[in-house]
């Protein structure tokens, strides 16, 4: 299994957070009375536990009762010191995946793709395999089909060295499907960001156009994100919220991997963002903007993946403190993003932290439970 797959994994458990906040998880009770929101203060001190546990930035925005916030800890750039940028970009990961399938629904919404049609109706020959992969299956990761990033990050030192690697999704394709299967499609949950690959590759070849095209129109635009874009092939942050930094030199000294081609994960990983279009498109998602109600509710339709953990189409679902809340985790190389909202009540917390890869788990517990404090609020307050 490949960092980039035990990250997504880990992160997607939430196992480290039951660890940190204990009883913190608790089953959602819709007569539950919400906790208020934690102080600024509170924020800013757990945003420093992250820092203390070993990664260098976070910049952290909520919303909620209070209003806007956005707090930032420790450094964006090692070689000055300078403080992180609330405002600035990085690159979100996996959560490029509710992206992702809020354009293929967008598509489902206009009939000219099915939920439940083969895989093999929209590309042919593309997958080697007698049984049928479902489109419904690719979003929810119920393929069985390998992940190729075990195989292009496969340790440390490997991600460092391919930072500038071109890759064309066929390509990453051709390297899953050389193994077989490893479940009958529809059958176990197997997180692959091959499965959004193949649902870019879709995209692109129902409309005609590309991927960043359609998310544009489909997304970015009825969202109003502006400082959100597809990366690509293109290895260079137009206004970084901080320096992406991993651990994967021979020493312990982190390595700058802030420019990197992320034509590696194609609407799977290559997005970049802010914490503020972060949340405001879970809003505009989760709000029902995007997409019609009957294609929210198929989205949110989550089935068991993780302990404490459920996948959606796209989207993930956990509990906090009786809240039910809705996001998705990512990590590249050099920046991790957990980003989480609660519909009933529009609170949203989006952490974003400058190592995504490496980073500790103490640093990763540590974010979940700041994930924790926006939905729970603070332990002396109840």
């Amino acid at each position: 299994m490949s960092i980039v797959h035990r990250r997504a994994v880990a992160a997607a458990t939430l196992v480290c957070l039951a660890a940190s906040i204990g009883s913190a998880v608790a089953a959602p009770d819709p007569q539950a009375t919400i906790a208020a929101p934690p102080s600024t203060a509170a924020l800013v001190q757990q945003a420093e536990r992250i820092v203390a546990a070993g990664t260098p930035g976070v910049v952290v925005e909520t919303r909620d009762e209070r209003g806007r916030r956005t707090v930032v800890a420790g450094t964006g750039d090692l070689r000055t010191d300078r403080a992180p940028r609330p405002d600035g970009q990085f690159r979100v990961g996996s959560v490029t995946k509710s992206f992702t399938a809020a354009v293929v629904l967008s598509l489902v919404a206009e009939g000219r793709i099915e939920l439940d049609a083969p895989v093999a109706r929209y590309l042919p020959g593309v997958l080697p395999y007698a049984e049928p992969i479902s489109v419904r299956e690719l979003l929810q990761h119920r393929t069985g089909l390998s992940d190729y990033g075990d195989v292009l990050w496969a340790d440390p030192g490997l991600v460092a060295r391919s930072r500038f690697a071109d890759h064309e999704p066929a390509e990453l394709v051709g390297i899953a499907t050389r193994e077989p299967l490893g479940s009958a499609p529809g059958t176990e949950f197997g997180y692959s960001n091959t499965d959004y690959v193949l649902l870019g590759m879709l995209v692109e070849r129902v409309t005609g156009n590309g991927y960043a095209d359609e998310l544009e129109r489909r997304v970015l635009g009825p969202a109003q994100l502006r400082d959100t874009y597809v990366s690509g092939h293109g290895p260079w942050l137009r206004r970084p919220a901080m320096r992406g930094y991993e651990a994967v030199g021979p020493t312990t000294r982190p390595t700058d991997l802030t420019a990197y081609n992320m034509s590696v994960a194609p609407a799977s990983g290559d997005i970049v963002s802010t914490a503020r279009d972060v949340n405001r498109f879970y809003a505009a998602l989760l709000g029902g903007r995007l997409l019609p109600d009957r294609l929210l509710r198929e989205m949110r339709a989550a089935l068991p993946a993780f302990p404490g953990f459920d996948y959606g189409l796209g989207l993930g679902r956990t509990e906090f403190c009786g809240q039910e809340v809705w996001g998705h985790v990512g990590g590249v190389p050099g920046y991790g993003t957990y980003s989480f909202t609660d519909p009933r009540s529009d609170r949203q917390v989006t952490v974003v932290v400058n190592q995504g890869m490496t980073q500790s788990a103490a640093a990763e517990d540590a974010a979940y439970a700041l994930v924790a404090l926006e939905f729970c609020g603070e332990p002396a307050a109840g």
